[in-house]
């Protein structure tokens, strides 16, 4: 089995009460997964800001056992944009994000920044490690500025962004978070050259962790399974509350973030199209949208310029999720159906 190198480019809020929990999630997916050799986490403003993310990141890597992995500060605002309004915006959607108080927040492991972090591990290695950014895209933009061969240099940039058979309708009516926080940094990595693969929500929102999936989780799991079920449960508990006319979020919640480190470690479980991909960063209505020409009639949008998922194997996704995030386990390959697409 050939390992992958990757930096997870991440917002992540697990552990704190009222923010989502799929980004530290996946970055338990990431650490449980043989497949994968985590070189280090890159913290991104989104979800949360960054420096309550990088406090959550280092917490969450000694919970899970790797008190010794880099977590790297990165951007803490849009290329272009102040935060504000999005962050308003944000907040009126799920009621506020978690701060943690200034005196017992955890910094970074070292002060590089997280774009030079990136470009540093991309020129030592060439051709060799793998991106997954499941924030806005801010750190990755800011890696192609300081050095355009970053784009070449890293193997494949995988995306959580957009949305390649439908409109998102998530923080806006057609722009997903991380497309709509950053559009520009969105712009600017799509242009990079860089070999970049996509999942939009209009896959990840098939994938859900209900409160059944949790109390399994609390009845097999080890410590960090069970803690994740209880942090699981409290964030379905604060969907109910957000969206009570949303029966999806009555019982369940989403696991966007953890299905693209499985765009990874099993990328057969999601069925792949080439797509010439643009961000829409003009329109004050369209703000984020994504817009992912597939097939024959590309142009004018012009060539190719990602891959995009446009079907997924829940089922499969569902039964490797819960398996790793229980026990650590390793799961049996043979458990998985690959080409069983839902």
């Amino acid at each position: 089995m050939t390992v992958i190198p990757v930096v997870i480019d991440t917002d992540p809020g697990l552990g704190k009460p009222g923010s989502d929990i799929d980004d530290g999630l996946a970055i338990a997916l990431a650490l449980r997964s043989r497949e994968l050799d985590v070189l280090g986490l890159t913290i991104v403003n989104g979800n949360v800001d960054a420096l309550t993310g990088t406090d959550v990141a280092r917490r969450l890597v000694a919970r899970l056992g790797h008190p010794e992995l880099p977590v790297l500060l990165g951007a803490t605002e849009p290329l272009v944009r102040d935060m504000a309004p999005v962050r308003a915006l944000f907040d009126a959607v799920l009621g506020g994000a978690p701060t943690t108080p200034t005196e017992d927040r955890l910094g970074a492991t070292s002060e590089e920044h997280a774009a030079d972090f990136l470009v540093r591990m991309a020129a030592e290695r060439p051709g060799e490690i793998v991106v997954i950014a499941i924030g806005p895209m801010t750190n990755l933009a800011l890696a192609v500025q300081r050095d355009p061969s970053f784009a070449t240099n890293v193997r494949e940039l995988v995306l959580m962004a957009g949305s390649a058979t439908t409109y998102a309708q998530n923080i806006t009516v057609v722009g997903d978070f991380n497309a709509y926080v950053d559009p520009e940094a969105l712009d600017i990595v799509l242009r990079s050259g860089a070999a970049i693969r996509m999942v939009g929500l209009d896959q990840t929102s098939q994938v859900m962790l209900t409160r059944d999936d949790a109390a399994e989780l609390r009845r097999t799991g080890d410590n960090f399974g069970r803690w994740a079920a209880d942090c699981a449960d409290a964030w379905i508990d604060f969907l109910g509350r957000a969206f009570p006319n949303r029966p999806e979020h009555r019982n369940a919640c989403f696991l966007h973030d953890p299905l693209v480190i499985v765009a990874v470690t099993h990328p057969d479980l999601l069925t792949w199209q080439p797509a010439s991909v643009q961000a829409e960063t003009e329109s004050e209505l369209a703000r984020g949208l994504v817009i992912a020409n597939r097939g024959l009639a590309l142009e004018p949008a012009g060539p190719p310029n990602a891959t995009v998922a446009i079907e997924t194997g829940v089922d499969g996704f569902r039964r490797l999720f819960l398996e790793r995030i229980s026990a650590g386990v390793p799961v049996n390959p043979d458990h998985l159906s690959t080409s069983s697409k839902e």
